[in-house]
């Protein structure tokens, strides 16, 4: 008995000198399962044929050169030889299903273990919310989840208008769900929310929208306005919100009705999908026309307004008027002082001309006496030459 089980030991010592093998291979691939059989261990008592088995589901894949399940993409090549025989377990059309541990045996004999590792891009299974869109009012919060397979696991991540958000996100053990949660949601928040899952295969995204509803916000370019009397004041409002206002006007304040006198022209146009722009002409013909103004808004949410100035310019003559009354008054000293000055100006003037006068005669007189004396010389020295 003691020297059955040494043989036993020995045969199966002899036979398993295989090692476990990993085949890695991409979904729609072709892969072959190699199996090989010496002849000169195959024993004439023992006719027993090869067989591949697959361990996690307990099926007999095939029967020495016979596929026994009922799946087309299965087939065995076949190579008997002198010395040995090839059982190859080829599988076309890799599935996901496919993964798993397969034996080659003989009778009792392991001839080879592979391990089939079929890689499966990510793929996301389920996702919320489903449509796609989410409409949450400003302040709330708000939660989207993804849910992804593959092989190997992948790894989900969120973006929110492009910002990753690795900091709200929850992930649910053993099913591999991602949810994200936005709190205090504000309008800036709007737009798009992306989940992305990935391995070392590729990447998938599911891109939600949220919108945001919010009170009417206003923009205008100036809440002061200057204006005379008789002109034309044209003021720009611009409103946004989700959903878009009902009532959009010009008012004044306290006033439940929008404004109609003095209104010139009136436009109203939509910028985008959340905003209008309400554009009015006013002709300043009445003083009362002057003064503060409203552009008010309303939505399902709410009210809201911005308030604007169109004053008046005040006149020049005003300033004249002011410079009159400040401006210092002559008294008749002042004016004969002043005539007493310009007569003595003048007289001090008048001399000053007279020796000039005098002093220009003198050097004329001066230059003719001495004209003279050089012409007597000139004769005088003539005389004397000859």
């Amino acid at each position: 008995m003691l020297s059955i089980v040494i043989i036993t030991l020995i045969l199966q010592q002899f036979y398993s000198t295989y090692q476990l093998e990993t085949i890695q291979t991409a979904l729609s691939s072709t892969v072959e399962l190699a199996c090989s059989l010496t002849n000169q261990n195959i024993e004439s008592t023992n006719p027993a044929k090869i067989v591949w088995i697959r361990d996690d589901q307990a099926d007999i894949v095939s029967l020495d050169s016979i596929i026994t399940v009922r799946d087309h993409r299965l087939s065995i090549l076949s190579m008997n030889n002198i010395d040995h025989q090839d059982r190859i377990l080829r599988i076309t059309n890799i599935e996901e299903q496919d993964h798993g541990l397969y034996r080659c045996i003989h009778g009792d004999i392991t001839l080879n273990e592979i391990f089939l590792d079929v890689l499966v891009p990510p793929r996301i299974i389920s996702h919320s919310p489903e449509h796609m869109r989410m409409t949450v009012r400003e302040g709330n919060d708000v939660q989207f989840s993804c849910t992804a397979t593959g092989h190997p696991t992948p790894s989900i991540i969120w973006h929110v208008n492009g910002l990753l958000k690795s900091d709200l996100v929850t992930m649910i053990e053993g099913k591999n769900e991602s949810i994200l949660i936005l709190r205090n949601v504000s309008r800036f928040d709007a737009g798009r929310v992306d989940c992305s899952a990935s391995n070392t295969l590729s990447t998938v995204n599911r891109q939600f929208l949220l919108y945001v509803k919010y009170k009417p916000i206003f923009t205008i370019p100036f809440q002061l306005f200057h204006f005379r009397l008789h002109d034309s004041a044209t003021i720009i409002c611009q409103v946004c919100s989700i959903p878009l206002p009902i009532i959009f006007d010009f008012f004044r304040p306290k006033q439940s009705d929008p404004i109609l006198n003095g209104i010139k022209e009136k436009s109203d146009k939509f910028i985008n999908q959340t905003c209008r722009q309400l554009t009015i002409t006013i002709y300043l013909n009445d003083a009362s026309l002057f003064g503060p103004y409203v552009c008010r808004a309303r939505n399902s949410l709410g009210v809201n307004h911005a308030e604007f100035i169109l004053k008046e310019i005040i006149q020049s003559t005003k300033r004249m008027k002011y410079i009159t009354e400040h401006r210092p008054s002559i008294t008749l000293s002042m004016i004969t002082n002043l005539s007493s000055t310009l007569m003595i100006n003048n007289e001090n003037e008048s001399s000053k001309r007279n020796i000039q006068l005098n002093n220009k005669i003198i050097s004329q007189k001066n230059q003719s006496y001495k004209s003279s004396i050089s012409i007597l010389l000139l004769i005088i020295l003539s005389f004397i030459m000859i």
